[in-house]
């Protein structure tokens, strides 16, 4: 990641005419010490809300900025707006059964009650496309403020998920954590910390049982017995 973000951060001066890391210190409010660790690589993982207010400086995203090679990446006059499917996706008022609780983040376990698909612990009210879509409670604090106790992350298996998609992460050995994916490269993934005060992480490939994407998050309130 350092090699691409130097890399990315020169190329995006020399076009944007600044020359030299004192000038985009000064125009970005930071600290000229802390930007030149960062291009010289000292700063191994930079804070994502570092990289989220230069890549908001040059226009860019996060993502972009730490893992592809911005000088070769095409022009998109349209921004970052996918393309429309020609079928419009079909989604619908449906019944999403709540198939345990889990305390989120490291050292949180998914209490899986093993209901059949399509059944559930309660129902919540909720659109989707998704014909597998199911939710888990959560309990505990460690998502404040993202994801209170009580609310419900609602899980859309079979949806694909991009950088910057928040996911359900399910280790082998049960660990259960909402992240942001970020990238997937030699066999790790890369993933953000709901909280961006904190520095990305990376976890083996061959240790995730499964990545699901997640939906959105559920008031109590939507709940039905």
């Amino acid at each position: 990641m350092a090699d691409t973000l130097e890399r990315n951060i020169k190329y995006l001066m020399d076009k944007a005419g600044i020359s030299s890391v004192t000038g985009l210190a000064r125009q970005l409010k930071m600290q000229q010490s802390t930007l030149h660790r960062m291009l010289t690589g000292e700063v191994r993982d930079p804070k994502y809300t570092t990289l989220s207010h230069i890549a908001s400086f040059f226009g860019v995203s996060p993502v972009d900025l730490i893992e592809r090679d911005l000088k070769y990446m095409p022009e998109n006059p349209d921004g970052d707006k996918p393309a429309l499917a020609n079928e419009p996706c079909q989604f619908h008022a449906r019944g999403v059964p709540v198939l345990g609780n889990t305390q989120l983040g490291h050292g949180g376990y998914w209490s899986d009650m093993e209901y059949p698909v399509g059944a559930g612990d309660g129902y919540l009210r909720w659109p989707s496309s998704d014909e597998e879509v199911y939710a888990l409670k959560c309990v505990g604090d460690s998502m404040m403020p993202r994801i209170k106790e009580g609310e419900f992350v609602i899980i859309e298996p079979n949806h694909n998920f991009h950088p910057g998609d928040e996911v359900l992460v399910v280790t082998h050995n049960g660990e259960v954590m909402v992240k942001t994916f970020l990238f997937e490269r030699d066999g790790f993934y890369h993933l953000l910390p709901v909280n961006e005060d904190h520095a990305p992480i990376r976890l083996a490939k061959s240790d995730v049982a499964k990545m699901q994407y997640v939906a959105g998050i559920a008031k109590s309130t939507l709940w039905a017995p």
